[in-house]
């Protein structure tokens, strides 16, 4: 008589072992390939980061027509041996000077400038982004819970306004709105930096109008997935199974529907990251605000390849790390992707 073979759970099982520390097991196995392959992920899209950084510098005399043409069989080569000279660098922890903002009279250590605008630049995007993901799941919430009222319809036509709304229209507008007001009472809503009006007083710190500008896309997109994916989850027999139980509107949102929502918004957490980042440059020149976003247009402007190439970088490299930390949260969050490996 042929012997029968045992799958893996049963001669975990044979040995007398427990079945949930084979799935702890595995689980960890999974998520420790998960975390290897996205490191090696992270780090080529790095390494091309900085490569296209310094070709497209190299390649820009041929739209400023400040020297000789290029083509990109002239420019592919060195700048492949500038991304491995930089990368030498950053190892040793010396990537040079550059000039501070857009000043082309004082120089500092790329580093430092680097530290500067970036905490600058994280300042900014942590409140638009804190502020958007929680009044989008408030908003989206209220509107899933009252999905057949008029405050649902109302609250999904202003999330189409905010996300066709393009940055610089909105920058625009509250720049107007500033400069009207000031006009009006001799008190300006938001310092102004630069060569803008000489002021003495303003209303609000210089942050509001910048956050308010990469608040908006986030709000909105955040706002309709978390509408889309509660209306849908508050519709399941689980939920009605609890509301028949006696338990309160609240702990059935809060315990129920918005975890099972989870994924759903954090993934459009992440997605209105990027919105922010595409808009910070704009947003940042708009409102003199000093962050890596207007350093890095400075630094294109007068051909600073290193600087772009540092500063695309850090940019590059805190949405992937975001990734990465959000998809071992997804498996925190839903049982199904924890139980099923690293896949």
């Amino acid at each position: 008589m042929e012997k029968k073979s045992l799958t893996g759970e049963e001669r975990w099982a044979a040995e007398g072992r427990p079945l949930l520390a084979l799935v702890g097991r595995r689980t960890a196995w999974g998520l420790a390939g998960l975390f290897l392959r996205r490191l090696l992920f992270i780090a080529i899209v790095a390494f091309a980061i900085v490569y296209f950084c310094h070709l497209g510098v190299s390649l820009r005399v041929n739209s400023t027509g400040t020297g000789p043409s290029r083509t990109l069989a002239q420019t592919a080569g060195p700048a492949l041996t500038q991304t491995l000279d930089f990368f030498g660098d950053v190892l040793r922890g010396e990537l040079g000077l550059t000039f501070r903002g857009t000043s082309r009279n004082v120089r500092a250590p790329l580093t430092q400038v680097l530290a500067e605008t970036y905490l600058a630049s994280a300042q900014l995007l942590l409140v638009s982004i804190g502020l958007a993901t929680a009044l989008g799941i408030l908003a989206g919430g209220l509107a899933a819970s009252w999905r057949r009222s008029p405050l649902s319809f109302s609250t999904l036509t202003l999330t189409v306004i905010g996300i066709s709304i393009p940055s610089f229209f909105l920058a625009l507008l509250l720049r107007v709105a500033d400069i009207a007001f000031y006009r009006r009472t001799g008190i300006g809503l938001v310092p102004v930096f630069g060569g803008g009006l000489d002021r003495t007083q303003s209303l609000l710190p210089h942050l509001t109008f910048p956050a308010l500008v990469l608040t908006a896309r986030p709000l909105a997109h955040i706002t309709r997935v978390t509408f889309v994916a509660l209306s849908e989850i508050l519709e399941r027999d689980y939920i009605r199974t609890a509301r028949s139980k006696g338990l309160g509107q609240t702990v059935v949102f809060w315990r129920h529907a918005l975890r099972n929502a989870g994924v759903a918004v954090l993934t459009a957490v992440v997605v209105s990251f990027r919105f922010a980042l595409g808009s910070l440059p704009v947003v940042e020149v708009f409102f003199e605000w000093p962050g890596i976003g207007l350093a890095m247009l400075s630094a294109i402007s007068r051909g600073d390849a290193r600087s772009v190439a540092a500063m695309g970088l850090s940019l590059g490299l805190t949405f992937l790390l975001i990734t990465l930390a959000l998809d071992l949260i997804y498996r925190w969050i839903d049982p199904r992707l924890r139980n099923g490996g690293g896949g």
